[in-house]
């Protein structure tokens, strides 16, 4: 498929075939980490991250800890504040994020109550590419059943369905709200890893927050972790002589 990007006015024109994802956290000096209660209540300890196209990414953190902070973040869903990011050594802004930016979850977003098949129809004869919603379709694993459902009120082709939706959109950076392993291990079982690939292999980025790497790390090609480091030895020697106690091991 020949992907037309969409977008009023954005710099969709460097979210080509492939592209490289640059955050700069270099000019972050506040005490304070990226952090967004309204949205997400989740806090981003600045961290400097490279993202590849045509990659799946696990964001392994602990609930809070900012893996559902950084994936909207790339997504174009929350304010940059002073972290920079860059898209092929371009500077880019959070609109033109949000132009190739798609959350892989429909159940908060608008197209979340349209239905499957005219989406999807409508998409591709304003994209001009060439496919029919019948090779999106296969390529995506979506079944004829369900063809005509809404895309919220699917459960474990949700997100199968959703993929295919932002593929036929053109969109090149797709994210996802916080999810447990056995979330993905399921979802992989209802064949979630194909309709990922196809977004990867379509020159895509997938970015997948997740609270441990036990399951994520056997279908993403790379895995990056964002919880703090912690001093222990600093924390027990507090301990041993304030309070003469060996409690911290």
């Amino acid at each position: 498929m020949s992907l037309n990007l969409k977008g009023e006015g954005g710099r969709q024109d460097i979210f080509g075939e492939r592209f490289t994802v640059k955050v700069d956290t270099s000019e972050c000096v506040s005490m304070v980490d990226g952090f967004d209660r309204t949205l997400l209540d989740d806090c981003w300890r600045y961290k400097d991250c490279t993202f590849e196209s045509g990659k799946i990414y696990g964001l392994v953190s602990e609930y809070g800890q900012g893996g559902m902070y950084l994936s909207h973040l790339l997504g174009g869903r929350l304010e940059f504040q002073k972290v920079k990011i860059y898209c092929n050594d371009v500077p880019v802004t959070q609109n033109d994020l949000n132009d190739v930016g798609w959350n892989l979850e429909s159940s908060n977003e608008p197209y979340g109550k349209k239905e499957i098949r005219k989406t999807i129809e409508k998409a591709l004869a304003h994209s001009g590419g060439g496919e029919t919603f019948m090779s999106v379709a296969e390529r995506f694993l979506l079944t004829p059943e369900r063809y005509d459902r809404r895309f919220r009120n699917l459960s474990g082709e949700r997100w199968r369905a959703s993929a295919a939706y932002g593929y036929a959109l053109g969109k090149r950076i797709f994210f996802a709200p916080y999810e447990t392993s056995k979330f993905y291990h399921h979802m992989c079982q209802s064949a979630l890893l194909k309709a990922l690939r196809e977004l990867a292999g379509n020159g895509g980025l997938v970015v997948l927050p997740v609270g441990s790497d036990k399951f994520i790390k056997h279908i993403a090609d790379e895995v990056i972790y964002l919880d703090p480091e912690y001093d222990i030895d600093e924390l027990k020697s507090f301990y041993t002589e304030e309070y003469c106690g060996e409690w911290i091991h």
